[in-house]
């Protein structure tokens, strides 16, 4: 039985889920959540209100999907920056990189998490989606501090504080940015970069391995 509002081309389909993800991601951040509609949705994306239930259970299954989206699109573009490095620091870098060159769909992303987390609709996939992206990034940050370490070009420090201390300091750049007009996120995560190569007692920019 075809199913109502469906796609005619796999195509077309993948881009129209991908239409309304983005399109989910700006409108839901863009203030109160709760008052975006579905219609809101489609409308912006260009679609119909079937349309989305074809690809979607309901509102919170495409707020999942935008923040899942948000959270690929963050991953493979680290992906895309770090091919073939293999240097801690050099790691280190991109990933800060990372947050530099996408602060825009990552403060949407931290806006949808805020008002998912203090709403009183909590879904296990959703909960799941907003984990994993923390913890995708402390295992890149914990593996490039003890490889670090164990390479002897890092000093010997606890790296789960310079973890703790990295993702913090991203999230609240990335919350401050849509808070303060005018606040240099290239600037501050610069001065980020500079404490963490202090605090490894490392020269930052030298990516080159020790022989």
């Amino acid at each position: 039985m075809r199913k109502v509002g469906r796609p005619s081309s796999q195509e077309t389909a993948f881009d129209r889920s991908l239409a309304l993800k983005k399109s989910a991601l700006d409108l839901l951040s863009s203030g109160s959540s709760g008052k975006v509609t579905i219609k809101d949705i489609g409308r912006e994306a260009g679609v119909t209100t079937a349309m989305i239930y074809y690809y979607f259970e309901d509102k919170d299954d495409l707020l999942r999907s935008a923040i899942e989206y948000a959270i690929d699109n963050a991953f493979e573009h680290f992906e895309k920056l770090s091919q073939d490095i293999e240097h801690p620091a050099a790691l280190i870098h991109e990933w800060l990189r990372t947050h530099e060159e996408l602060v825009e769909a990552l403060t949407k992303m931290m806006k949808l998490n805020l008002d998912y987390k203090m709403g009183k609709d909590r879904t296990e996939r959703t909960d799941e989606a907003i984990q994993r992206f923390y913890d995708s990034e402390k295992t890149i940050l914990l593996d490039c501090v003890k490889k670090g370490i164990r390479l002897g070009i890092f000093a010997e420090v606890d790296p789960e504080s310079i973890w703790i201390v990295v993702s913090t300091f991203l999230d609240g750049a990335m919350v401050r940015s849509r808070i303060v007009d005018g606040f240099d996120v290239k600037k501050a995560i610069a001065a980020l970069e500079a404490l963490i190569w202090s605090q490894l007692d490392y020269q930052g920019k030298n990516f080159a391995l020790p022989h």
